[in-house]
């Protein structure tokens, strides 16, 4: 397994694809694992205002962008919560060489991940895994999110355990709070935590981690 953890989901762009055409080859099949909507998606109808094909507000940047790549739009599956049932959600993630965690609340993801039975599914990949934002930090064992409008406060989550020897830190622009957090982390945890700014993102391979843009590395 190969772990990609980014920010954004604009893999098409000059100063990430160079790195990333190494993992992502064409023909590749994909699963977007579209589950880390927030709360105030309660029905397919609001679903499809994020994710549907064409119109979504996210669906060109999760779906599109793997053109450039030689991937196509018939290869690349979208896991609905609302419509797929949990053998259809797990057959789409067995079947793919490349699974995609899109961002939002990873708390969240993480309940519906195991609410349809996936946890297991996914600890058993063995593709490539690329997550942007609460996509990356589910990839650890723990992670922490930092206080911003939508987190009022600090708090450690359990996420897919990828990985359980470093911690992140995502959106990183070096603001007071966000420093706060990884002081804590470090202290409570004792893990390093990598700092990803927007424009950064880690590879996680057996033979170690790569850092790839402007990422901070805290210890």
């Amino acid at each position: 397994m190969v772990n990609i953890l980014m920010n954004t989901s604009m893999i098409d762009e000059a100063w990430c694809f160079p790195i990333l055409k190494r993992y992502i080859k064409p023909n590749m099949k994909v699963c977007v694992v579209a589950l880390s909507f927030f709360d105030d998606t309660k029905m397919q109808a609001d679903w499809n205002k994020q994710y549907q094909k064409g119109s979504g507000i996210w669906y060109r940047a999760n779906h599109d962008v793997f053109f450039k790549y030689g991937i196509k739009d018939e290869d690349i599956s979208w896991i609905n919560y609302f419509q797929d049932s949990k053998e259809a959600m797990k057959e789409k993630i067995e079947s793919a060489d490349l699974v995609l965690f899109t961002g939002g609340a990873p708390d969240l993801m993480m309940k519906r991940i195991k609410e349809k039975k996936l946890k297991k599914a996914l600890q058993q990949f063995d593709g490539i895994v690329i997550g942007y934002s609460a996509g990356a930090m589910i990839q650890l064992d723990e992670y922490h999110i930092s206080p911003d409008p939508d987190y009022p406060s600090f708090s450690y989550e359990r996420g897919l355990a990828y990985r359980n020897d470093f911690d992140i830190e995502v959106h990183y622009d070096q603001t007071k709070t966000q420093l706060a957090s990884i002081k804590r982390v470090l202290e409570e945890k004792k893990k390093p935590v990598y700092a990803i700014y927007e424009k950064g993102g880690l590879i996680v391979e057996e033979t170690g981690i790569t850092c790839f843009g402007k990422v901070d590395l805290f210890e």
